[in-house]
């Protein structure tokens, strides 16, 4: 957005702090959580959406803190990581954004779960770690994927109950946060949390261990909940359903429930499979949740089902940041400029929902929600498809004006491509 190198010397002095009127991501966050507050005081329950969002800079050298992230191709490639938190609330399904987080494995303070746990607490064993960094765990400064979630839980709590003390808060996770100390630390805040489980996950079902000479071990071991028969179950008919861009029709879903005891306290696993109007299964594998909400019938786990299903939500977020407002293109390459950057136009999605209230009668935009797919519905997804949709015409135009390209030059270019 600037102009010339003094235009952009000023705004890099408003996001990293140099001038005396700055703009930080903190400020930026304050203002989040109070529009949080506002619109959702008088919900009485509301589902929080937290999830990471790499931001993917392949090629780039000397930004500071640059760390490593995973590719689409699942190949380690420089980036930075963000942990971010949405609410929905169940009547009509708006996202309300609450929390946002960058961070890079290249910080000072940054040292991972896994070397937390190599290490423990013995500084020899820790030949590779750095004293700034080593400095940081005794200090209990560190920083990673799990000190990230619980901060990003807490902050979400805390902004909901400040708006509403009554207010029932469900915390929804992937696989990433299967583990005791998330599921107790929600617990222990009296939230509830929906969370995908892992495939290796076991039960409380115990198998015999025989010997090598077929005597009968000591030892026990548990049955995966994979594998194992579940106490409830229920099915139902979907008749249709898009899944990774392919379309279904007549699908069955078998829901599966029980209850599963981890450290004394009790939860409850959630088992979803769906299979074509064939039979076959759709996925490899089934769906496992885990929640802390007591459930009493086939419609209570039919519900942590369709909750979790919301988690496509923030994905929406995620591709509208990245595609319509550069998170991934930024140049400047100072982490707090960075980090500012990047927490503003986190904020500036939430000012969308403020805009569609606006251009719902709006001849004009109602034409180009319908060049964009919207069939009647004018809504920003339907809005920017249209809208780029009319730059690439505006494009091509522009191309046809400045070669002087008459219809039958154009009709003829098409024809020379076609197959017989």
């Amino acid at each position: 957005m600037s102009a010339d190198k003094k235009e952009y010397d000023v705004f890099k002095g408003l996001l990293n702090g140099s001038q005396v009127n700055t703009l930080s991501a903190e400020s930026v966050l304050e203002v989040i959580r109070s529009q949080a507050q506002e619109r959702l005081g008088n919900e009485s329950r509301v589902y929080v959406l937290h999830d990471g969002s790499d931001l993917r800079k392949p090629n780039a050298q000397e930004m500071e803190y640059l760390g490593k992230v995973m590719s689409l191709q699942k190949q380690v490639i420089s980036g930075y990581k963000t942990f971010n938190s949405v609410a929905v609330d169940i009547t009509s399904k708006d996202i309300t954004l609450i929390d946002h987080t960058m961070y890079s494995t290249g910080m000072p303070n940054y040292v991972s779960k896994e070397t937390l746990g190599l290490i423990g607490q013995d500084s020899s064993k820790a030949p590779t770690l750095d004293l700034v960094k080593w400095d940081n765990v005794e200090k209990e400064t560190y920083l990673n994927n799990s000190t990230v979630y619980f901060q990003a839980l807490l902050n979400s709590h805390n902004t909901l109950k400040r708006g509403n003390l009554d207010i029932k808060i469900t915390h929804i996770q992937d696989r990433e946060f299967d583990g005791e100390e998330y599921f107790e630390y929600t617990d222990d805040l009296k939230d509830e949390f929906i969370t995908r489980l892992k495939l290796s996950r076991l039960s409380n079902l115990t198998r015999p261990i025989y010997t090598p000479k077929g005597k009968l071990s000591k030892k026990l071991a548990y049955v995966k909940l994979i594998d194992k028969a579940f106490e409830h179950q229920f099915s139902y008919d979907i008749q249709r359903i898009t899944i990774k861009n392919k379309t279904y029709v007549n699908v069955k879903c078998l829901i599966e429930w029980e209850k599963l005891v981890l450290n004394n306290r009790t939860y409850s696993v959630v088992r979803i499979t769906l299979k074509d109007e064939k039979g076959k299964p759709i996925f490899q594998q089934p769906m496992m949740l885990i929640t802390n909400r007591v459930l009493e019938c086939a419609q209570d786990a039919r519900q942590i089902y369709q909750a979790y299903l919301l988690r496509f939500k923030i994905e929406v977020v995620f591709r509208f940041l990245k595609t319509n407002l550069g998170w991934e293109t930024f140049q400047v390459r100072d982490f707090q400029s960075i980090k500012n950057l990047v927490a503003l136009a986190f904020f500036l999605v939430g000012y969308f929902k403020e805009l569609s209230n606006d251009i719902q009668n709006h001849e004009i935009y109602g034409l180009i929600a319908q060049i964009g797919g919207g069939k009647g519905i004018v809504s920003i997804h339907f809005l920017l498809i249209g809208l780029e949709k009319l730059v690439h015409f505006q494009q091509i135009q522009q191309l046809i004006d400045n070669h002087a390209l008459t219809k039958e030059e154009i009709i003829q270019a098409i024809n020379g491509f076609a197959f017989s």
